[in-house]
């Protein structure tokens, strides 16, 4: 198939979870031999066209220049597509997108939307008091034509997704490239680029330091653990670079994404210690696809996150990792010194999960699933 992806707020190359993300389907379905045109923002001094990865990227602007306006792309993906002339469009759904399956509609071309973030107002949302005082509700019924325009849609918790749209609705979870992310990408100088003592119990963050990221959880708990000279912290991501503050460890800052595998692999055990209550939206059910847990899994880590669903079905307690209770420093610190006493369980722990998520938490994977649904809408 000829497909035209509109994500037109992702900027390639990126660190952040929607640039992967983006990168890893388009590429991922390129593989599958289809021919991908994907549609970005494109950054000061970048080429309007590119051809990487076996895809063709079209990089777009508009004004004003704030995903706010990401609609205003929409004359900009409706030349595109004239020129590719695409058999479907994927549209990756933000709040004020839609560009990808308006163009879709006129040209009567099958949709489908990638859902990441919900599609309906949590409870107490601002945007959606804004909507009430707007008396007919704009924002949600043009949410809700969007869904009705599409003929289908992926969300990795179909909770997010409006009841009108479910049934056409198909559950897809995010992945981890299970080639780049593996255990034979481990390296001792990358150890000691940190400053790691050679017998330490290396325990990594990774993600971009979002508030209900729970790094606050994890450095109280490193805190706690800092007498422990076998101990070693490292966070990557977010804008600090340095040693860690009250525990062993260091802080890498933002880092391209080529280098994270060896980042992951070169750790012993990968935390994931999600705050949820730091983040309203996430009252609709967890619908952030972990995609740090994945990596972590796919680099042979054992991983420690907090037991809520879709998380325990992904890690299994005591078969892939093991949970602490949300929010609870002490809880982690616990199951971090366990863990760090514990080298025969480590190993198995991390050998299950690699062998869990090159099973069934792969890009490859989720591309299979998406090329399914897009057979489907245009059969």
């Amino acid at each position: 198939m000829r497909l035209l992806y509109v994500a037109s707020d992702q900027v390639l190359p990126g660190a952040t979870g929607g640039s992967v993300h983006v990168l890893e389907v388009a590429r991922g379905l390129a593989a599958r031999g289809h021919e991908l045109h994907v549609v970005i923002w494109r950054a000061t001094g970048q080429p309007a066209e590119e051809f990487a990865d076996g895809v063709t990227w079209h990089r777009v602007r508009w004004w004003p220049p704030h995903r706010f306006f990401r609609w205003r792309a929409a004359a900009a993906v409706a030349a595109v597509a004239e020129r590719v002339r695409p058999d479907a469009v994927i549209e990756r759904y933000y709040n004020f997108g839609g560009e990808g399956v308006t163009v879709a509609t006129r040209r009567d071309t099958p949709s489908l939307i990638e859902v990441n973030s919900p599609l309906l107002d949590y409870p107490g949302s601002m945007k959606a008091l804004l909507d009430r005082a707007l008396l007919l509700r704009p924002m949600q019924r043009y949410r809700e034509s969007l869904c009705r325009q599409a003929a289908a849609l992926v969300a990795p918790l179909p909770e997010i997704v409006p009841l009108l749209a479910r049934e056409k609705t198909e559950t897809v979870t995010w992945g981890a490239d299970v080639e780049r992310f593996h255990p034979r990408q481990r390296h001792a100088e990358v150890r000691r680029a940190w400053g790691a003592p050679d017998d330490a119990v290396v325990v990594l963050f990774s993600g971009s330091f979002r508030p209900w990221h729970g790094v606050h959880v994890l450095e109280q708990a490193a805190r706690s653990l800092a007498s422990r000279a076998d101990l070693f912290f490292v966070l990557a991501g977010g804008g600090d670079v340095g040693d860690g503050q009250g525990y062993r460890g260091r802080r890498l800052g933002a880092l391209p994404y080529q280098s994270m595998p060896e980042i992951v692999a070169a750790a012993d055990i990968g935390v994931a210690p999600y705050d949820t209550r730091r983040l309203r939206q996430l009252q609709l059910g967890f619908y952030w696809s972990p995609l740090k847990i994945f990596e972590y899994m796919a680099s042979g880590l054992p991983t420690v996150t907090i037991p809520r669903p879709p998380l325990t079905e992904i890690i299994r307690d005591g078969q892939e990792g093991c949970f602490f209770n949300e929010g609870d420093a002490q809880s982690l610190a616990g199951v971090l010194a366990r863990l760090a006493d514990d080298a025969p369980l480590r190993r198995r722990l991390g050998q299950r999960a690699r062998e869990r998520v090159v099973a069934r938490y792969s890009w490859a994977q989720h591309c299979e699933q998406l090329e399914r649904a897009l057979q489907r809408i245009t059969s």
